[in-house]
């Protein structure tokens, strides 16, 4: 079954809970979002118990202006909205704080991708966006531009990171995988001095893995993953 056929909000749940449980962020800390094909924003909720949250408690800003949901949308939605703005490829962001990279992001360092091939492959050069009120339109103009300028994963400078992707498991195996490369890094430090790979070896481990194959939906069957997850909650 394709991680992206399950609903929105149980997607968000689901990788919340990876994100807390893995200790990649605190339990009031971090946020995730998805913007479907009809262009709603979908967010994880404000003020609320990342290790204990349900589908109920993820909010819909709907395209056409309504707001579905019993809490209000992460403090963060202005981030969201523009990195959404301004890259139309982005489907999903991730934004949390694990603790490797909030090391970095604290020295204002950014994290060398190019030590190993799976860092670069999956995560690309990562970018850095200065420092801002938390939930401000000023740091979400920040983190937006330095996604415009072709970035997939941007360092907070003295907060965290925020990951994007045309998916949100995308999204979330980009901050993952940065996080193990930065907790190496940080041990490979203690050893001696990390050598970086040149552009040529890094071109010889070619283009990142894809997928294991996975069944396509019926054609013509239309939008039923709604309906998918009623079914799945009447079966618990």
């Amino acid at each position: 079954m394709k991680f992206d056929l399950l609903h929105p909000r149980d997607q968000l749940v689901a990788i919340m809970h990876r994100i807390y449980h893995g200790g990649l962020t605190t339990l009031s800390g971090g946020n995730l979002s998805i913007r479907d094909a009809a262009g709603d924003l979908w967010i994880t909720p404000a003020a609320t118990d990342k290790g204990q949250m349900l589908p109920g408690d993820v909010v819909c800003l709907r395209a056409a202006g309504a707001v579905d949901g019993s809490h209000p949308p992460s403090s963060e939605l202005p981030f969201h909205r523009a990195i959404y703005h301004q890259r139309p490829d982005l489907g999903a962001i991730v934004h949390a704080h694990p603790p490797a990279l909030v090391t970095f992001s604290i020295v204002h360092h950014l994290p060398d991708t190019c030590v190993v091939p799976h860092a670069w492959q999956t995560c690309g050069r990562v970018g850095y966006a200065p420092y801002a009120l938390t939930g401000s339109e000023q740091l979400g103009q920040a983190i937006a531009a330095t996604f415009a300028a072709g970035h997939d994963v941007v360092l907070l400078e003295n907060h965290g990171v925020a990951a994007a992707g045309p998916d949100l498991l995308t999204a979330y195996h980009r901050l993952e995988a940065l996080e193990f490369h930065a907790r190496t890094l940080l041990a490979a430090h203690r050893v001696g001095t990390p050598l970086s790979l040149t552009p040529h070896q890094l071109s010889l481990a070619g283009s990142a893995a894809s997928p294991l194959p996975e069944f396509d939906p019926t054609p013509g069957a239309g939008d039923q993953s709604d309906l998918r997850r009623q079914v799945v909650q009447a079966t618990h």
